[in-house]
């Protein structure tokens, strides 16, 4: 079971005079514990931090490894998990350590050493401004290929100065290709 299988979303609706903006957020995030459990009907859903093993599907391959201190609502009278987008943040950054890729602020703070915009490095990248975005919010985490290939691009400027080229002039061969 995926851990987003648990979760409810409630739609947030605030009007403003023009405009209708909607927002998503768990049930009960705002709500201070105890929470009612879904699974027994009982008041006892609490903040507990536990070992959590993962099995996680990336890249076509599923990984296995332990989250040691994983903060999540437990119910403590069945032992339900309740998982929620904080939960399942916790668990995008343990899998992003585990396969050692790149998190959202290493990828910010390498854009920004670079002085470069999502705009500039997507194109560079030869991915979607969208896709880099997605990274950004961690919305999406990369493929391990992918993610070699932006600590590359981080790490040398012939690199950069190549793709600079490629995405100024499509026609033009790359000069690894000559």
């Amino acid at each position: 079971m995926t851990p987003t299988a648990d979760l409810e979303i409630v739609m947030c609706i605030s009007m403003h005079p023009n405009q209708a903006k909607q927002t998503e957020r768990p049930a009960g995030a705002e709500r201070p514990f105890p929470w009612r459990c879904r699974h027994c009907g009982k008041n006892e859903v609490v903040m507990a931090t536990v070992s959590y093993d993962a099995e996680i599907r990336h890249d076509g391959r599923v990984y296995a490894f332990t989250i040691p201190h994983l903060a999540l609502p437990i119910c403590q009278v069945c032992g339900e998990r309740v998982f929620t987008v904080k939960v399942d943040e916790q668990i995008s950054a343990a899998l992003r350590s585990h396969l050692r890729l790149l998190s959202p602020e290493e990828i910010r703070a390498g854009l920004e050493r670079l002085n470069m915009t999502q705009k500039e490095a997507a194109e560079r990248l030869g991915i979607a401004e969208a896709t880099l975005s997605r990274w950004l919010t961690d919305a999406q985490i990369q493929s391990t290929a992918l993610d070699k290939f932006v600590k590359v691009f981080f790490a040398f400027q012939a690199v950069r100065e190549a793709l600079r080229s490629e995405s100024n002039d499509p026609q033009r061969r790359s000069p690894f290709l000559r």
